[in-house]
């Protein structure tokens, strides 16, 4: 059904235009409904997939030849760049001792060229998506039954692309996306209707003047998502109604915007909207950040930009995006030169003249902020090149910190990794766990290395800037990139909602087939959550009145933020709040005096470990 269709006959779809009230702050430009709208069936009913069956296919950057030049012409308008070398490059390699990775098996292999991988994880499953094929695994590698799946299985669509997986933690629900291109260019979105990622999905579907290399992130209750969107210069950017989503409501807006005092690089555009990952949904303005060299035309001063998305889905059309906030940083150095006329061709392999791109000036995927209590903090990191004119990257890495929500984002570290042995590392990415220890997956390539996937980490209390866990083997690649200079764009990097503790990394590595990887790593040295024997005897919930209940829960096992849920006696959730440890303590009070009398559970915990009270209410 075209939904678009349904709603203007419904006289429910309108489109607002909203001027911007001052030149710092802009605000709402488009609101609409979806232009196609479908509850899919479960997932066994559509084929198997075996990825042998798949073409070969090939995507060369010269295809986007109208941006190649774009790109070109933004290059030739670059400054030198203030940093000869990067004053924050790791001068000795990590030296704390590692363990090896827990699972790490390989992931999607199809003979796609790239294949984009991203990947996200949930209580009980993996689901991996790359460009043409998707998949779901258990946590041991085994993957499930009826997959893969074509990526067009069951989002739709023809020649589609650039996929990303979110699991969101608070809905216990999966979001799979994709482009469309080349008729009709839109954003596919799925949502599964379950937790169980095999299940069904809403879909749907939204036309955009165009779209390329999304990037998206759960903020509060928005969707958001930023990429190579036209027109570049306004720094257009989407949200999408998440609640809405969730409930497989086909009338879920888009609101359209823009980033007010923006500035791009020409042709290819890459800010990144920040992913709150973690228990707690985040809750305020959704935060998106973007780099900013100043060897690039109208910059001053390398700093990051931190744009302030505020939306209430009761109100769309009111939504607003602040002035950025500029904060300094080190100096470096993001433009990598291509060599023998391909802008793109930088970074050596062994056995080949073919130079492949390292996604020089963009913000890999994905920008993280986490919620400590004490403090929020946002991680995100990027290639720079370690020596002017060495075709060598190095991953510069970020985190701000502020105190409160009202308080703004200030830089508390930042570091350049480079490798020891004076090879590329590249397509990185960074996350933090809930004891505040950083890992950063990330592929490595040179003279003597085919692309292969690393990682390494801090300790929280670690010398500041310093990434301190020796450099650990994920997989080696045995192959070099010989067709073009094309690899991939996106790897991810997650937390497991089950512990909090351990890491999920997928990447692509080889080069001729590609190849991905799924690997799972852990640098705290706590036992999770899942391993310590929580006893539900700790919960105490208490009432004098049968009203109104109090909550308490003493436990050394966790820090972190905790949910909170009643449920009557058919399911359905009447209440639900967010819980933050005060003293040792987690308190909640809980008032059900509107409710009908009755036999309810109150349900506490995280995403993988939960405690449950029977409650009688009078």
């Amino acid at each position: 059904m075209s939904f678009k269709n349904y709603i203007l006959g419904a006289a429910l779809c309108c489109t607002f235009t909203v001027l911007s009230q001052t030149q710092s702050q802009s605000t709402v430009t488009e609101i609409n409904a979806p232009d196609n709208f479908f509850i899919t069936a479960p997932m066994s009913n559509y084929p198997r997939v075996d990825a042998k069956s798949v073409k070969k296919r090939e995507v060369k950057r010269g295809g986007l030849s109208a941006k190649n030049l774009q790109k070109g012409k933004f290059i030739e308008n670059l400054s030198k760049s203030n940093s000869s070398q990067d004053p924050l490059a790791q001068k000795e390699p990590g030296s704390r001792a590692s363990r090896t990775p827990i699972v790490n098996f390989d992931g999607i292999n199809l003979d796609v060229s790239p294949p984009d991988p991203t990947a996200a994880v949930g209580p009980n499953h993996i689901v991996q998506m790359t460009n043409g094929l998707w998949s779901v695994w258990d946590k041991n590698g085994n993957e499930a039954a009826g997959f893969p799946k074509d990526i067009n299985d069951p989002l739709g669509g023809v020649i589609s692309g650039d996929p990303v997986v979110l699991y969101d933690r608070e809905a216990d629900r999966w979001l799979i996306t994709q482009f469309q291109l080349p008729d009709a260019d839109q954003f596919k979105l799925a949502i599964s209707t379950t937790p169980d990622p095999t299940g069904t999905y809403a879909v749907y579907s939204y036309d955009v003047p165009e779209n390329d290399y999304p990037h998206y992130g759960i903020y509060g209750d928005s969707y958001v998502v930023t990429g190579n969107f036209n027109p570049s210069e306004s720094g257009r950017f989407y949200a999408f109604n998440r609640q809405k989503m969730l409930d497989g409501d086909p009338s879920a807006e888009i609101a359209t915007l823009t980033l007010p005092d923006y500035v791009g690089t020409g042709g290819f555009q890459a800010p990144q909207p920040v992913h709150s990952e973690g228990a707690g949904m985040a809750a305020g303005p959704a935060p998106i950040v973007w780099f900013q060299d100043d060897a690039w035309p109208g910059i001053t001063e390398d700093h990051v930009k931190v744009w302030d998305l505020t939306i209430d889905w009761s109100n769309p059309a009111g939504a607003t995006v602040s002035t950025p906030l500029e904060i300094p940083m080190a100096a470096f150095d993001s433009f990598l030169e291509g060599t023998g006329g391909d802008s793109f061709a930088v970074l050596q392999q062994p056995g080949t003249a073919q130079r492949i791109d390292p996604i020089v000036f963009a913000m890999y995927f994905q920008a993280h902020r986490y919620n400590f209590g004490t403090h929020e903090s946002i991680l995100f990191n990027f290639p720079v090149e370690v020596i002017d004119g060495s075709r060598i990257s190095g991953i510069r890495w970020v985190e701000l910190r502020r105190a409160t929500p009202s308080d703004p984002w200030e830089l508390y570290q930042e570091g350049t990794y480079q490798d020891a042995g004076g090879e590329s590392v590249f397509l990185s990415a960074i996350a933090m766990d809930q004891e505040g220890n950083i890992g950063l997956g990330y592929t490595k390539t040179g003279a003597t290395t085919f692309p292969s996937l690393y990682y390494t980490g801090r300790f929280d209390g670690d010398a500041l800037g310093q990434m301190t866990i020796a450099e650990t083997l994920i997989v080696e690649g045995t192959t070099s990139v010989t067709s073009n200079s094309r690899y991939g764009d996106y790897s991810q990097l997650v937390r497991d909602p089950s512990d909090d503790l351990t890491f999920w990394f997928t990447a692509e590595y080889d080069g001729e087939p590609r190849k991905t990887r799924i690997a799972s790593f852990k640098i705290s040295e706590t036992l999770s959550v899942d391993e310590l024997d929580l006893n539900v005897s700790d919960l105490v919930v208490y009432s004098a009145d049968n009203k109104i209940f109090n909550l308490q829960l003493d436990t050394a096992t966790t820090s972190d933020i905790l949910r909170l849920s009643v449920f009557d006696i058919s399911g359905k959730n009447i209440y639900k709040d967010q819980v933050s440890k005060e003293d040792g303590s987690y308190t909640a009070t809980i008032d059900l005096s509107s409710v009908s009398s009755g036999t309810y559970i109150v349900e506490f915990g995280n995403a993988k470990t939960k405690l449950n009270k029977r409650i009688i209410v009078k």
